[in-house]
Formats: C-alpha cells, structure tokens, sequence
C-alpha cells in the first residue's frame, strides 16, 4: 500500500511531507520551557547563537543576559543549556541548592584515547568519586607545602627564575609575555604534582606547556553536544585538540613511569607518589593509570593555564592604569623593600597591592563556571529549571553589575580597602574560583602564585607599552576559558 501511495504522488510532494512530518515532530519533541530565551530550530535548537558567539562567549552571554533577563536559556539539539546570572540567583544555586545542581553532565567530557577512555577525576566526577578524590587532592596538596612557609619560597624563586627572563630583553619589546608567564606558573604545580622543576628551556617541559594551552582554547563541551553531522563539519580545532591532549598524556604517562621505577612508600615525594601508595598492587593496571592520569592532567593543566592566564589579564591592565602600578610599588618599596623577593605571607602588609590584584580578578573575569547538571526539577529566580538541564553561572554577571561595582569597567583597587583601617574587605563579592562545593581546589595555590608573580614584577620592574600609541584590547578570546588577545610590552629595570 505505501508503494501505491508513494507511486502516486509527485516526488517534491512526497519530500516536503516527509520534511514537514520531522520538523513537527522535533519540535513536539523537543521539551519545552517558561525560561526565555532565544527561538530554537527543531534539531539545531540555537546552534545558529553559538555560531554567532564564536570566540567571543564573554560579550555575547552578556547581551544575551540584556536581553533576556539574569537566568535565560539555549539549546544545543534538544539538550536545555541554562544561564544563570547575578549574584543571589548564582548563590541560591550553587550554594544553597548545591544539593541538586552540583554534579556534572555525563558523557559530554569523555575523550577517547589510545590509552582508553579517561576515568573520571575531580573537575569531572560526580557522587562519591569526586568527594573522594577532592579530599585525596586537597589533602595531599597540603602535605606537600600548599598554604606552607616551603611552597611560598618554591614559588618565590620561579618568581625570580621570571624576573630573569624578562630582565634579559633589556627593555625590548615582550610579545607574549603569557609563554614566560605559563612556564613559571607550570614550573610550580609540576614540583607539586611531579617532585621536581624543570629548567626554562627543557624542550619537553616547553612543548607540554603549549600543548596544555591548545586545549583549553577549544570548547570541547559545547563540540560533544553537537549533533555528529556538524561535529565532522568543524572538526579541525577539536582535532587540534585531541593531539594536545595526547601530547599531555605521553608526558604524564611518561612522568608516572619514571615514579613506579622509583617508588618508594616510605618516602612519598609528591602527589603521584602518594596515588601510587593508594593503589593495590593487584588492581587493573590501564584502570589504575586512567584513572591517575585524570587527576594528574587536571591538577597539571588546569593548574597551569588558568593561572597564567589571570596574570596575563592582570599585567594587561596594568599597562592601562600606571597610577595604580605605580601605587602598588611605592607599598612594596616601603613595606617589603626591593633587596628580597616578595612572599605570599606579606600579603597582610600589602593591603593595596592585594586591593589591586582583586580588583584585577573582578575585571579579568577568564571563565564562568564549569557545565552543572540538574538531578531534579529546582526553582532559581523565578523560574523551574528542569531535570536533566545543564546548567552554568555567568560569574562576570557579578562581577561587572553596576550596582555592587559602580564604573565596573574602571580599575579602582579602593573598592576592596576599608576607607577606615585600610584593611582589605569585600573578598566575598569575587567568585573568581567559583562557589559552592565545586569551588575550585587549587585556589589557594593560585593566589599564592599570582600574589608572589604579579608582586615580584612590580618590584623588579615598570612595566609599560611600547608606544604610548598601542591601543590595548579588553575583550577577550574564549575558548575553555577566556584569553586577552595577543599585546606586547616593555618591562624597565627599577634599579
């Protein structure tokens, strides 16, 4: 009977009936929501919005919160992507239904390599792996010198490792001064993770770090969302993506090879050391280092670019206010003096120069929160977030809201300084790290780094563009997190 009937109709007819009965049905498929947002295509859904926003997430989420109000939503196919904006909106999200909103989505951060599929980590893993393995992180993070006199002077001498590097152009022009940045940076949470630093132009050590940076310039959970079709039309950048990973793999692998050659339990030396003493020697020995190397590779990666990047953001900036530069060195020449490396302890008498560097976290502003994943229908401002919804906060939404930072886009390290004491206050209207039980692991490491980092250059040197006619970008690449675009600058020696 279907082919008489197909038989005869005319061929377009037969077409268009066939595109019409799949149209209707993606979209009464397709689940529907009070929350606004823009018009969704049947099996697109806004994947036309995504293309718009392109690398330049960070201007668009805030039109798209213009227009739509502090929580709106996307679709990616069929799969709901909630925006979550504003600080009691985050709050009551994050923290006070941490409960519902706190895991991650499956399946959309798996990658597929010649080792296996990765185990899940911490950024990653949900219930009782990730509880586990935070604490382990966290634990062993201490152990070895994090918030500890021995981690502040590891970090101190990177800090005068850097200086060199940057002393050694003799006031010519830096034309990436995130490589010299992600060098030191990675050099710290390698002693941390590894047991050891690496030497500046150690070619391995060099190649690793770019490739750490390569894969956070890719989106990679935005490209699994798509549909597969259009993940074969742009899969150049994940490609890029997934060899940078590897990359990482081999050298992590490698470096854990060196440690169960070397092991010894009763002289545990760092952080792979101490998942090795945890591991029963009868257990799957692909499992054991999947399940390590994710670990490893977030506490390696993302300990290293995302630091970096701040403290590129931060030195950008200050190219763009020498008052305030200026400022924090007259503090340090008075306080610290300039004939000792400046340490994290100092920061309780550096009261303006930590003001600043806050004030340049606010204004910075690299990445909103990782992808969460509703368990069960929530209300959040308003509005019924469904089950099985991804959901994310918008952090520069607070950040840059007029009515907690007036003028945000002007840097004014006063806004954290108590008029009365001069004491730093305000710490709790940042959430640069996150907020909630996801808040990030490493953050006290970071601040320590970015304090030590940001404070030694300020010391040792004036820095400044190379011509006062550099016009100076502040709105950012994004791809995992969000990048100044390429500047150059002038670092002069102080004395």
């Amino acid at each position: 009977m279907c082919a008489f009937f197909v038989s005869n109709i005319d061929l377009t007819t037969f077409l268009v009936f066939t595109v019409v009965f799949l149209f209707v049905l993606c979209v009464i498929s397709t689940p529907r929501s009070d929350i606004p947002g823009p018009f969704a295509l049947p099996f697109f859904g806004n994947l036309y919005v995504l293309a718009r926003i392109g690398n330049r997430r960070y201007r668009e989420t805030l039109r798209l919160q213009k227009q739509y109000g502090d929580i709106f939503r996307l679709y990616i196919g069929k799969q709901m992507m909630v925006t979550i904006c504003g600080y009691e909106n985050i709050h009551d999200a994050f923290v006070k239904h941490a409960a519902v909103l706190s895991n991650r989505p499956e399946g959309l951060f798996k990658s597929q390599t010649k080792y296996g599929n990765l185990e899940p980590g911490i950024i990653l893993s949900n219930g009782e792996v990730w509880r586990k393995n935070r604490r382990f992180t966290i634990q062993t993070m201490r152990d070895f010198g994090m918030g500890k006199k021995s981690l502040e002077v590891v970090i101190a001498e990177e800090a005068k490792l850097l200086c060199a590097d940057i002393a050694a152009f003799n006031g010519k022009p830096i034309e990436n001064i995130k490589d010299l940045l992600s060098v030191s940076v990675s050099n710290t949470v390698h002693s941390v993770v590894f047991g050891y630093r690496c030497e500046h132009d150690d070619q391995e050590f060099l190649a690793v770090t770019k490739s750490i940076e390569t894969l956070f310039t890719v989106p990679s959970f935005l490209y699994r969302a798509l549909p597969i079709f259009v993940q074969r039309l742009i899969g150049t950048a994940e490609g890029e993506r997934e060899k940078a990973l590897e990359d990482v793999m081999n050298y992590v692998q490698k470096r854990i090879a060196e440690h169960e050659q070397t092991f010894d339990k009763n002289n545990l030396r760092d952080l792979v050391d101490r998942f090795l003493s945890t591991i029963p020697p009868e257990e799957d020995t692909k499992k054991k280092f999947l399940h390590m190397y994710q670990v490893v590779l977030e506490m390696f990666a993302a300990g290293t670019d995302t630091t970096a990047t701040t403290l590129a953001w931060m030195i950008l900036y200050i190219l763009e206010n020498p008052d305030v530069q200026e400022k924090c060195y007259q503090e340090i020449k008075k306080v610290v003096g300039l004939n000792r490396c400046i340490l994290y302890s100092d920061r309780n008498n550096l009261p303006y120069l930590e003001a600043t560097m806050l004030e340049l976290q606010r204004c910075a502003n690299i990445a909103s929160s990782f992808m969460h994943y509703s368990t069960e229908d929530v209300l959040i401002g308003g509005y019924v977030i469904p089950k099985n919804t991804m959901v994310s906060a918008f952090l520069p939404s607070v950040h840059l809201d007029p009515e907690r930072f007036p003028e945000p886009m002007k840097i004014r390290p006063e806004r954290f300084l108590d008029e009365k004491s001069g004491k730093v206050v305000n710490r709790d209207m940042l959430m640069p790290f996150s907020i909630g039980p996801r808040i990030c692991p490493g953050e006290t490491l970071a601040k320590t780094e970015m304090f030590t980092i940001f404070g030694n250059l300020v010391q040792k040197f004036k820095l400044c563009k190379v011509s006062p006619d550099d016009v100076l970008s502040f709105e950012g690449l994004t791809g995992s997190i969000t990048y100044p675009e390429p500047y150059r600058l002038r670092a002069e020696a102080r004395n």
